[in-house]
């Protein structure tokens, strides 16, 4: 497999405040490189949200070069390559923004999302996060620093590969029904996108162990409540775990909220600040004022299901 992954992490909601890029390249299936690299944005505005999310602040970047300066450099490893990327809506677009508002010609490139390709490969899973999937993969990740979501991302589709005795990262695509997304300029580009996938609902039952106590269970009476949109298939079968853990399924946030479980891609959630939900808004507000509800990922959320005696998930 020859492939590159890309990853951005951004400063503020603005697509073009890239402030971090990683790059892993593969080569005949095997990762020969990964590129991390912080970058300058434009504006120097940091929203605290994405700071909490990827701990990169102004200081740490006032001193880098910007997305001019490190193009050379970058151009070099997307030139004439498939271009990989988790969630590849997301990456794609701050890099054609990012080109755009330094008036850099926006290259020509084949990319592939390995979120639209992770759920074809693993329907079975609850969620299809990067987070989520190298914890059950067993793939190591120090989750939002970009160097390393890109190498847990290069690795994920080898895995994909190898359980499919593939060898070609577009053979993949076609064995999982992905199209090959194409950039073309600022405006003009197509998706790289998958098939909606229906679960067996059957795959949504927990199987606990015959002798497991369901009240020792973390979510067991309590009150869990979903914002954003969920990998899971649909909201109900997200509401419907709860319940087969004991626990209460709410529709809004209040004082009595023990979990605020935001949905897909918690990291750009998270990085729309005022824009974020009015759920997380609510919770915030609530735990300011001293009461003890916990935000967490849709990847928390699945450890704290299906790992439920690891200390760490309570």
């Amino acid at each position: 497999m020859d492939f590159v992954v890309i990853d951005f992490e951004t400063a503020n909601e603005r697509r073009n405040s890239a402030c971090a890029v990683g790059i892993t390249k593969v080569r005949d299936g095997v990762v020969c490189e990964t590129l991390d690299r912080l970058i300058r944005p434009p504006e120097l505005r940091f929203s605290h949200w994405n700071t909490r999310v990827h701990g990169i602040t102004l200081e740490d970047v006032i001193d880098r070069p910007t997305i001019e300066q490190l193009w050379p450099e970058l151009a070099g490893y997307l030139q004439d390559e498939l271009v990989v990327a988790h969630n590849a809506s997301f990456d794609i677009s701050v890099l054609r923004h990012s080109l755009h508002a330094v008036e850099i010609p926006i290259p020509r490139i084949s990319y592939l999302c390995s979120l639209q390709l992770s759920r074809m490969l693993w329907p079975q899973l609850t969620s299809h996060s990067l987070g989520f999937l190298a914890e059950f993969h067993k793939i190591q990740l120090e989750h939002h620093k970009a160097g390393s979501d890109s190498l847990a991302t290069a690795k994920l589709v080898l895995l994909g590969g190898h359980e499919n005795s593939l060898s070609c990262p577009r053979q993949l695509a076609a064995h999982c029904e992905c199209t090959i997304g194409e950039l073309y300029s600022e405006d003009e580009w197509t998706p790289s996108s998958a098939p909606n996938v229906r679960r067996d609902r059957e795959a949504m039952e927990i199987a606990f162990p015959e002798d497991f106590d369901i009240k020792s269970h973390p979510l067991y009476e309590r009150s869990v409540v979903f914002t954003g949109t969920m990998n899971m298939s649909n909201r109900t079968e997200a509401e419907r775990i709860v319940e087969q853990c004991g626990g209460y399924p709410k529709k809004s946030v209040s004082p009595k909220t023990d979990y605020l479980v935001t949905g897909f891609q918690y990291v750009r959630m998270l990085a729309c600040g005022t824009n974020a939900s009015s759920k997380l808004r609510e919770a915030i507000g609530l735990r300011e004022r001293g009461y003890q509800i916990k935000v967490i990922s849709e990847s928390d959320f699945a450890e704290l299901v299906f790992n439920p005696m690891n200390p760490n998930t309570k």
